[in-house]
């Protein structure tokens, strides 16, 4: 069985109390060992998704009333917050993945860090990327055991472009808006290695099915399984795509 170095190591690691510090100066965390199937991690997340949610929320209605102008980008909602199922999924899935040292993988919209965490726990060389910084943040805390492995970027896949490609790149719950699909297609494109793979979650919404039509006339080659979230969880949906 493999599994991350023990975060109990790194409590008293001046780098964790600190980073731990910052992140709890605005946020109420809970820390917990995952079980991933072949994997256990510790993981530390926000306690409270929804309040972060309805914090941010109502201090947009609070700027709006005060502006008359709607200022908050949907695309900045605190979703990361959520320790979502699909990333669970994935993270199972990466488990029983052959990566060694020289796989190159992208955990896009990383959120708290899970998929890549797993990733890179496997041997993998990791980028974990993310538009908001709390997020990022949080994963670079889920990653400080295994931190010669991984790297960190905020990012916003709409317009941002990195300069290499990748063996595999993860995407945990990044599909549920139509709107981003054109952006994802063709970030795919320009980041995905030859001979690599984008593996994706999603948890059964409506959106999943139009996008497993969609992204097919989109010059990739489509397969799909299913994946355990939780032992007692319900199965999301697994998207794997290869360029065709």
């Amino acid at each position: 069985m493999n599994a991350a170095p023990p975060s109990s190591i790194f409590i008293h690691d001046g780098r964790y109390r600190r980073l731990l510090a910052r992140i709890q100066r605005k946020y109420r965390t809970t820390t917990e060992d995952l079980d991933l199937g072949g994997l256990t991690l510790r993981f530390t997340r926000v306690a409270e998704p929804d309040r972060v949610l309805d914090e941010i929320v109502a201090e947009e209605d609070r700027r709006e009333k005060i502006s008359g102008i709607r200022l908050q980008d949907p695309q900045h909602l605190p979703y990361w917050a959520e320790l979502w199922e699909s990333a669970l999924g994935i993270a199972a899935v990466v488990t029983r993945m052959k990566l060694t040292k020289s796989t190159r993988v992208l955990d896009l919209g990383c959120g708290m860090g899970l998929a890549g965490a797993a990733a890179a726990a496997m041997g993998a060389a990791v980028m974990l990327a993310d538009l908001e910084t709390p997020a990022l943040l949080l994963a670079r805390l889920n990653c400080l055991p295994l931190r010669r492995r991984v790297r960190f970027r905020r990012l916003n896949w709409q317009v941002d472009r990195l300069s290499e490609q990748f063996d595999l790149i993860l995407g945990a719950d990044i599909l549920y808006e139509r709107k981003q699909w054109e952006f994802l297609d063709e970030f795919f494109k320009a980041h995905l290695g030859k001979e690599g793979s984008v593996l994706l979650g999603e948890p059964g919404r409506q959106s999943g099915d139009l996008f497993a039509a969609w992204i097919g006339q989109r010059g990739w080659d489509l397969r799909e399984g299913s994946q355990l979230a939780k032992p007692e969880g319900k199965a999301i949906r697994v998207f794997i795509l290869t360029k065709v």
